[in-house]
């Protein structure tokens, strides 16, 4: 029998061991290959077209949900689940809304984590039994959003990007190089984010991109 092959992308070293530990231990499942940022999560799995994602939201450089969407844009059919610690309306919605198949969280057993892998490679949707009624009430029933639109709603994904990387301390020369944008390029996104967000200086930003939860703490 031919192994689904499988991408990690998970930029704790330890964890993402656990994750080739458990998945080598299947004779089913293969690991394709291992990123350890969005752009990496991005860049393998355009080279290696894996059968399944197993992806954080939390990652260096570009964000889960971002590489999410890009990924889904170049390979719509690539079955994609999200590990993650974030249990909040607006990462679930937004992740399904991304085109995501399951969602696990990091606390999950080793059972539960690959019965997640399993049911999502065979098309079928997964959902941490934790969060599940907030799925059902907030994705299932229609309501697509559970909260007001907010500034950082008005932000584009280009500019949620941005702020990430403006968070991580990264200089506009360096997000231009990851993003292959110009420099000036940079610097008009991050003049258009702050006047959206209303705020002034990069203390500001790191600070707001702290709370949102696209910035480590």
């Amino acid at each position: 029998m031919k192994k689904k092959r499988i991408l990690i992308a998970e930029d704790n070293t330890l964890l993402r061991e656990g994750l080739r530990m458990m998945i080598d231990s299947d004779e089913s499942l293969e690991v394709a290959a291992e990123a350890e940022n969005g752009l990496e999560a991005v860049k393998y799995a355009l080279k290696h077209t894996p059968d399944l994602i197993v992806i954080d939201l939390s990652m260096p450089k570009m964000d889960g949900l971002s590489a999410i969407k890009e990924i889904k844009r170049q390979i719509p059919d690539v079955f994609i689940l999200a590990l993650t610690i974030h249990d909040s309306d607006e990462f679930i919605l937004e992740c399904f809304n991304a085109g995501v198949l399951g969602y696990c969280l990091k606390d999950a057993t080793r059972e539960e984590l690959l019965k997640a892998v399993k049911l999502v490679l065979s098309g079928k949707m997964y959902i941490s039994p934790g969060i599940a009624g907030k799925v059902m009430e907030g994705y299932i029933e229609g309501r697509k959003t559970l909260k007001e639109k907010t500034s950082w709603d008005a932000l584009t994904q280009r500019e949620r990007e941005i702020l990430k990387l403006v968070g991580e301390g990264y200089t506009s020369k360096e997000i231009a190089d990851f993003l292959c944008i110009s420099p000036k390029t940079v610097e008009r996104h991050r003049s258009n984010i702050m006047n959206k967000l209303d705020l002034h200086n990069v203390s500001e930003l790191t600070a707001f991109a702290i709370e949102k939860g696209i910035v480590g703490r």
